[in-house]
């Protein structure tokens, strides 16, 4: 039986993930900083307004809506607009508590209808709890909610360039995809790449492939390998 899939609109993602990702799927996009993690969500949100007619909530645990609606700006994407329409919702949190966070969540996705979910940056998870213990069973219930939902939700971690900080377990234990985006320094240029880490019922591109940030949003160079391209 086919899988229902969610389109994510971005350029060459579809392609690496033979058709978007399965529908109703936690993923957690990792990544260093500058590599590509909130545009990829902004244009996923978008595409997903724009093309798909799907509503989207972008939770941000960092930045005001303010903020991101400049960013979306500058890629030509008019957030405003969408809002307006009820086609997204961008909520600031700034208090730290994970009860309150989850009835965000809850209430933003049942007053639109939404059908897509960001929550930038998961790091920030790590202001909440005390203890790892507690922060594993709270992260799972959030899961648990995001299923419930109906949703396809995308969560942020960023990562250093020499270690990979979990966000409890999440990302092995919890989320149904894990996709890796690489801001690597080659001789004398930084070059930006992709390479899907799991992906629950799909078949995945096992390579590492080329990104590039343009004008108009990310592009994903599917039809490359990393080291062909830049080689």
């Amino acid at each position: 039986m086919p899988v229902a899939r969610t389109l994510t609109g971005v350029p060459g993602l579809d392609e690496i993930l033979f058709g978007g990702i399965p529908a109703n799927s936690l993923v957690v996009i990792s990544g260093d900083p500058g590599s590509g993690k909130t545009c990829l969500c902004m244009e996923y949100l978008y595409a997903g307004a724009l093309k798909y007619n799907e509503p989207g909530v972008f939770i941000s645990l960092e930045e005001p809506e303010e903020e991101i609606i400049k960013t979306a700006e500058n890629f030509g994407w008019d957030f405003r607009k969408l809002i307006a329409a009820r086609k997204l919702a961008i909520i600031y949190v700034e208090l730290y508590d994970f009860d309150k966070l989850k009835n965000t969540i809850e209430d933003a996705v049942a007053r639109l209808g939404a059908k897509r979910l960001v929550i930038d940056p998961g790091v920030i998870f790590r202001l909440y709890f005390e203890r790892e213990l507690d922060a594993r069973k709270r992260i799972l219930s959030l899961a648990k909610m995001l299923k419930r939902l109906g949703c396809t939700a995308i969560i942020t971690n960023e990562i250093s360039l020499d270690k990979v900080s979990s966000l409890f377990g999440l990302e092995e234990y919890v989320a149904d995809g894990v996709i890796l985006l690489y801001h690597t320094k080659l001789e004398d240029r930084f070059v930006r790449s992709i390479g899907i880490l799991k992906m629950r019922e799909t078949k995945i591109s096992e390579k590492l492939h080329p990104i590039d940030i343009e004008k108009d949003g990310i592009k994903i160079l599917a039809k490359h390998e990393l080291f062909e391209e830049v080689s």
